[in-house]
């Protein structure tokens, strides 16, 4: 089981985090007009159709939180 320490890390490295239909990354490693900025932009992303959900934050903890939560109601 992974910790709230290691999916900080991974993103950190520059790599996103995907779960079956679940995934979190920081948006600056992908998309050009978050590219220089200096903090994270983390998107959180779910499509399991019982569970749709996308939001955007500002703060690795609550993002890493909201992943973790969505991953548990993934089957």
């Amino acid at each position: 089981m992974s910790t709230k320490e290691d999916y900080k890390s991974v993103l950190f490295s520059g790599c996103a985090i995907e779960y079956k239909n679940v995934s979190l990354c920081d948006l600056r490693h992908f998309l050009p007009q978050f590219r220089g900025r200096l903090n994270g932009v983390y998107q959180v992303h779910s499509d399991n159709k019982k569970n749709l959900y996308s939001k955007l934050f500002y703060d690795i903890n609550e993002a890493v939180d909201k992943f973790i939560e969505l991953r548990g109601k993934v089957r």
